[in-house]
């Protein structure tokens, strides 16, 4: 269950930097790409291996 929500939080955080004007999270901005691509590549891997594990 970890492997799932995990990979969701690094999306929801990487849209949440990608949308922020607060001042702390300026210069975080740059990392909000590479969260939504981590995020969804963890989360489409964990899918497959679990499809794979059911064959």
């Amino acid at each position: 269950m970890v492997q799932i929500i995990l990979p969701v939080v690094f999306l929801l955080f990487g849209f949440f930097l990608k949308k922020t004007n607060h001042e702390g999270f300026r210069s975080s901005k740059k990392f909000a790409n590479m969260f939504i691509i981590l995020g969804i590549s963890t989360l489409v891997a964990r899918f497959i291996l679990m499809y794979l594990k059911t064959k």
